[in-house]
């Protein structure tokens, strides 16, 4: 991982240690979170930064089980403001691989950045790697 640098998109959490649980050190890894770590357009532009100045070319993006944005209960999504309401997903891996490829159809992401997408298991303490 040497002079190499990453950008972690991930979920707001408290339970989740980003920096943990994908094994980099505090320097190796810039760390973007939201309610469930959406590839929302805020996120992309400061993925974006992480890129342009800090040269951090491979980016991360890590959801996790038992998230609420995957289980919000009816009764409290008319409470959420739309943005939060874009962020909710039925399906845990096909959100992760709907924000791959929103990020990677973003006319400002060059071909030459590395992404991949993650399920974190909360219970097992697991990082797995949807995208290969």
């Amino acid at each position: 991982m040497e002079n190499k640098k990453y950008t972690l998109l991930t979920c707001m959490d408290a339970r989740l240690d980003p920096l943990e649980m994908s094994g980099f050190k505090d320097a190796e890894a810039f760390v973007i979170r939201n309610a469930g770590g959406r590839a929302t357009d805020e996120a992309i532009d400061y993925m974006l930064l992480t890129k342009n100045f800090f040269n951090a070319n491979e980016w991360w993006i890590i959801h996790h089980t038992d998230c609420l944005m995957g289980q919000m209960p009816d009764d409290k999504v008319s409470e959420l403001p739309e943005t939060i309401k874009n962020n909710l997903f039925l399906d845990l891996e096909q959100s992760v691989i709907e924000d791959i490829e929103k990020v990677r159809s973003h006319h400002l992401v060059s071909e030459d950045i590395i992404l991949k997408g993650f399920i974190y298991n909360l219970e097992k303490s697991e990082l797995i790697n949807i995208s290969e």
